[in-house]
């Protein structure tokens, strides 16, 4: 019996809790509306909204599809989206919702975008993969590469190419010949720039630990990666000195 009624005390105030966040959570989104879209004041407001909802820990884990080898890609990928999604549209929160439901259910849709495309990619090697198995191994064993990675892929490094020249790959990023990839950052963080993203996405490391080494959160860092590393300007770079 004692039991019973100790753990009606943890749901109710685990309920407690939630309330709490999401009175915090419409504070800030309402702060974030009453200023002008683009203002230096909105920006901050929709800064601390995110962060409130990142430390949350409420957001979904897609827990059916942790099997996925490119799960961990795909949520922060989706995860970044989503948060720029609620930066751009703000002003489509309706309060008959809890916050947390309309960030989720944006997550939700975001995730689904990314799965599909993932999904509809060819199967063929990833960096990830060539910098640890043999050129032997059987393609069967291939993932899915992410977006960005395939399309850096696709014009620098060949299914048929061997560890040495992705240790060239390597060495070239290390050396940023032109100093591209070391002068491309976030804000005034030089520490945190393309070059050490690059090299530790080819060494395997988690976007948990690449976030904690720079001191940026994965949002911003994928954001960093993303949108550079498509650009005509660095994949140009890349092949005139790895041809």
């Amino acid at each position: 019996m004692m039991t019973t009624k100790y753990q009606a005390f943890e749901v109710q105030q685990e309920i407690s809790m939630d309330d709490d966040l999401d009175l915090h959570l419409r504070q800030l989104v309402g702060e974030a509306q009453g200023y002008p879209a683009k203002s230096v004041e909105r920006r901050k407001a929709l800064n601390r909204l995110i962060t409130k909802i990142q430390q949350s820990k409420k957001l979904k884990r897609f827990t059916q599809w942790q099997n996925l080898r490119d799960f961990e890609d795909i949520y922060h990928e989706a995860e970044a989206k989503t948060y720029l999604d609620i930066c751009n549209n703000i002003d489509n929160y309706h309060p008959e919702h809890k916050v947390m439901a309309w960030v989720n259910q944006i997550f939700k849709w975001r995730f689904q975008d990314i799965l599909r495309i993932y999904r509809n990619q060819p199967r063929i090697l990833s960096l990830d993969e060539l910098d640890s198995c043999n050129s032997d191994l059987d393609k069967s064993t291939s993932k899915e590469l992410s977006r960005v990675e395939k399309e850096l892929k696709d014009k620098l490094v060949s299914e048929s190419e061997n560890e040495l020249e992705l240790s060239a790959t390597r060495v070239f990023v290390k050396n940023d010949p032109k100093g591209i990839l070391q002068n491309t950052y976030i804000g005034e963080d030089t520490n945190a720039n393309l070059q050490k993203i690059i090299l530790m996405r080819l060494d395997n490391d988690k976007w948990e630990d690449i976030s904690q080494k720079l001191g940026h959160p994965i949002a911003r860092l994928s954001e960093l990666y993303q949108r550079n590393i498509k650009k005509r300007k660095i994949i140009d770079y890349f092949r005139r000195y790895l041809q």
